[in-house]
């Protein structure tokens, strides 16, 4: 018996470093990359928000991300599981740990249909639909045919289904070893081929890369690089502690997440420079907000040679961010619950969710308030409700001083001193606090 659960617990943990650093960046990496972070500079005044943003993931985001996958390692336990052990109370860990994770876990309500639209334009680049249709109007003509955007919406979340249902090591991790590595060659073959095809481009990079410092006195461009940071690589929503479970009891959790930012943010930054300086260059909006990869790209790819492929990459790269995400928002819930109730194993509530996903995917093909309705809820307030109060027992309740002695030195290489809980406990966590009541109630 002993053995048997020795190989259980071995199997639910990340085979090697390699693994654990690709599958939680997989996880960190997502639309919040490759779809909302190349608007975001363009909204909100192109290298100045950079600089804003990364900023925010060295002081505060970094931290933080450290400190929820050392609370996921050293507990070893899903959400719910996790609350009720901070909170030494059943009721409240089964209603917080509950609630926050079918919130991260309901994005994918809304997601898949979003990475349906990218798997169409996969389809756009390849026959050229833009020399007989405006490439502005393409999306607006995919929204008359949703029988076909919602098959593509069954085929992303059956797959994500599969790859939960085999488990860690067997589905996770082997999917996020060759995903991560793709994607990051798919945008690098665009920024390569726009530097030597698209002229000015230059200008574009001085636009993505010389901040004007004035804008850094508007908080807005703070706030907004803050928001990014945190919904990018996703602190408190869950995903990072149940990750950080998956680690094993040798496992080096500050190099690893300090890696995996890094990680994140390059993809980001990748996202960005294989977009953004190539509108700017051509004239194309680049503040069109959310509408920016399906009604500005396929107009830039109709004007570039070999913009067919070029186009194809693009969203490839897109696709594979999207999914490895959408697979950690279904792999938070199921661990929370077959962690918790023994009425959930893993296998039954894979099933179970994944089937509720592909229904909603469905739905939110069809139904554009059902789409914005999980949308701003579970992606907004239930996401930045979750970072705060974790925040809080994570960080307050938990022990921070108990995390770095005993959970993050002794198996790293990277040694955290006092300094680091000092920058958790009065910087990270009160302007993450600070953010989450902004989101909830302007005031500024």
């Amino acid at each position: 018996m002993d053995n048997q659960n020795g190989t259980q617990v071995a199997s639910n943990n990340f085979a090697s470093r390699f693994g654990a650093i690709m599958a939680i960046g997989s996880m960190c990496v997502g639309l919040g990359n490759v779809w909302r972070f190349p608007y975001m500079v363009g909204a909100f005044g192109g290298g100045a928000f950079v600089l804003a943003y990364l900023i925010c993931v060295v002081v505060v985001v970094a931290p933080l991300a450290i400190m929820e996958a050392g609370i996921g390692k050293g507990l070893q336990k899903g959400m719910i599981d996790a609350y009720t052990e901070i909170l030494h109370n059943k009721s409240l860990g089964t209603f917080f740990g509950g609630v926050f994770s079918f919130g991260y876990y309901s994005m994918n309500f809304y997601f898949f249909a979003v990475i349906a639209a990218a798997m169409y334009f996969i389809y756009v680049c390849g026959v050229g639909m833009w020399t007989t249709m405006e490439p502005a109007k393409i999306y607006d003509y995919m929204n008359t045919i949703p029988a076909v955007v919602a098959a593509l919406a069954v085929v992303a979340s059956l797959y994500t289904l599969h790859v939960v249902f085999a488990g860690v090591q067997k589905g996770i991790e082997k999917a996020s070893k060759v995903m991560m590595p793709l994607m990051i060659l798919f945008f690098g073959i665009a920024i390569v081929f726009a530097i030597f095809t698209i002229p000015d481009i230059s200008k574009g990079y001085e636009f993505m890369f010389r901040p004007d410092f004035s804008k850094l006195k508007d908080f807005k461009v703070w706030a907004a690089a803050m928001g990014q940071a945190c919904f990018s690589i996703g602190v408190g929503a869950g995903c990072v502690l149940t990750y950080g479970s998956h680690l094993e009891a040798k496992g080096d959790v500050t190099l690893s997440m300090l890696t995996v930012c890094m990680f994140d943010t390059s993809i980001g930054v990748l996202a960005g420079m294989a977009i953004v300086p190539a509108c700017v260059a051509m004239g194309l909006d680049t503040t069109s907000g959310p509408s920016l990869i399906f009604r500005v790209l396929p107009t830039l790819f109709s004007k570039l040679p070999l913009g067919n492929l070029i186009g194809i990459l693009v969203f490839l790269a897109i696709i594979f961010a999207a999914i490895t995400s959408a697979i950690a928002q279904l792999e938070v819930f199921v661990v929370a619950l077959s962690d918790s109730f023994k009425m959930w194993d893993r296998k039954k509530a894979c099933i179970v969710f994944g089937g509720i996903e592909t229904v909603a995917a469905i739905v939110s093909v069809y139904s554009q308030p059902f789409f914005n309705f999980w949308n701003d809820v579970s992606g907004n307030y239930v996401f930045i409700t979750s970072a705060g109060v974790g925040a809080i027992v994570f960080g307050y309740m938990y022990g921070l001083e108990k995390l770095r002695t005993q959970v993050l030195n002794p198996t790293s290489d990277i040694q955290v001193g006092p300094w680091f809980t000092s920058l958790l406990k009065f910087v990270a966590i009160p302007i993450m606090l600070l953010m989450m009541v902004n989101s909830l109630f302007p005031i500024f």
